[in-house]
């Protein structure tokens, strides 16, 4: 049987029995809590919850909004919660590939649960909990072995939707939570500590991280050109760049490291000092096969990826450096070693996590190989962008995306970055104060931080 009439007939029974729909899940506004008894949340754009709430904007498959009115609605819930005394704390979560809006898709149910424990967390303090999850037509089918067909399809449609409607969105929540407070802040009669009534998370998961990463790439990179008004190689202190949300994680991505090439050398050709927040955050783990190992082999068979690919000569504070164009499209974003700035891990003697830096020691933060160390991006102590490698324990597989280490370190990031911008005000919870503050010099200290966070949400300790 021919290629293309073995195709044809994937193609004809998913028609006929196994095709997820291709339609929006989230067509009805629900007012009660969904937890009452009769009431029928499963088509609901927002879920009502006693400690948080959970909106859902959905993409077709060519990257628009399905229901602009929906998602407006969605949008001007936040608005008012944000604008209330108390403000809002919104995380977005972007799925990824086997994924949906559906009620009971695996990711809408840990993500219900991250919100619920959010919202127990001293980061949040008396701001409203909001999720907002952004759903696209990531499971195509129902059918286990046609499943792992539809990879090339997912992909695409993921950076359709990374290039059209999730920009806007991500830009309006910009606006709601981030700018409007700045503005504030610029008043003499407001304290500084206006600049975070509200709080703003985006984490992307698999391909869900490649669709954030693609539509705020071109706003993150004009951020970082902006900063170096030079047009020299050479090293030079760069301008602070305000954040485009507190935390920006993305998790185990699917997308090529090729991707992240022209923001990894803005930053690299910059010195940054320690007023400058974290921009993003890329993490994968050595346990995540999907993006280590079946993401290159999906690559070698992407017969429409651009040929003859180059080795280009690049000149980052005075160290040369090869950009092998095939590597970096083998390979992802967060597991390319030449972009590495850190390692995590539980040592297993001290009982505690561990981030080994890359600017410290190459061979401690897994980089072992003279010739990868030699080809290496120096790393800058204060470098916004972050490459992160975890070892299994961190995130167990792909799909582990909500498990507590993760809570315990969006937590950290979202406490390091308010560090960063406002310090400790009176509002500042106490537990705050004595879990992330070194007390010999008496600033933040992200891993004590970070190792103070899983224990406050009761982490097994790994095996």
């Amino acid at each position: 049987m021919s290629l293309v009439r073995f195709v044809g007939k994937v193609v004809l029974i998913c028609a006929l029995s196994a095709c997820t729909p291709n339609k929006q899940l989230r067509t009805e506004f629900v007012e009660n809590n969904c937890l009452w008894g009769g009431v029928d949340c499963s088509k609901s754009a927002i879920e009502h919850y006693l400690e948080y709430d959970l909106g859902f904007i959905e993409f077709t498959e060519r990257g628009n909004l399905y229901d602009r009115s929906s998602s407006q609605r969605v949008l001007r819930y936040i608005k008012q919660q944000a604008e209330t005394d108390e403000g809002a704390a919104v995380f977005v979560f972007v799925h990824g590939w086997k994924h949906n809006a559906d009620y009971d898709d695996s990711n809408v149910v840990q993500f219900r649960e991250f919100l619920s424990r959010a919202a127990e967390n001293s980061v949040v303090g008396k701001r409203k909990v909001i999720g907002l999850y952004l759903g696209w037509r990531g499971a195509f089918t129902t059918l286990p072995f046609l499943k792992e067909t539809t990879y090339w399809a997912r992909k695409s449609v993921a950076e359709e939707v990374g290039s059209g409607g999730a920009t806007e969105v991500f830009a309006k929540l910009h606006q709601i939570l981030v700018v409007q407070a700045h503005d504030q802040g610029r008043e003499p009669e407001l304290d500084k500590s206006e600049l975070y009534k509200n709080s703003y998370v985006i984490i992307g998961h698999s391909f869900g991280g490649a669709i954030v990463l693609s539509a705020l790439h071109d706003v993150l990179l004009n951020d970082l050109v902006a900063s170096n008004a030079s047009f020299s190689d050479t090293v030079r202190s760069c301008k602070k760049i305000n954040r485009f949300a507190d935390a920006l994680i993305l998790l185990n991505p699917a997308i090529e490291a090729n991707k992240v090439v022209l923001l990894k050398e803005a930053a690299a050709r910059c010195v940054f000092d320690e007023t400058q927040p974290p921009l993003m955050h890329i993490l994968s783990s050595g346990g995540d096969i999907a993006t280590r190992v079946f993401f290159p082999l999906g690559e070698y068979a992407n017969v429409s990826s651009p040929s003859s690919p180059k080795k280009l000569k690049r000149n980052i504070k005075g160290k040369n450096i090869i950009l092998d164009e095939r590597q970096l499209s083998l390979t992802t974003a967060g597991n390319i070693e030449q972009f590495r700035t850190a390692y995590l891990s539980f040592d297993q003697t001290a009982k505690q996590w561990v981030m080994d830096n890359c600017s410290e020691s190459l061979d401690k933060c897994g980089i072992t190989d003279p010739s990868k160390q030699t080809n290496h991006f120096d790393v800058d102590k204060y470098d916004p962008l972050k490459f992160i490698k975890t070892d299994t324990a961190f995130i167990r597989n792909h799909n582990d995306a909500f498990g507590c280490y993760v809570q315990g370190f969006i937590s950290s990031v979202i406490f390091e970055t308010q560090y960063i911008e406002k310090g400790f005000g009176s509002s500042t919870q106490p537990k705050f104060k004595a879990g992330c503050i070194d007390s010999s010099h008496g600033k933040f200290d992200f891993m004590q931080c970070f190792n103070s966070q899983i224990d406050d949400y009761d982490c097994a300790q790994p095996h």
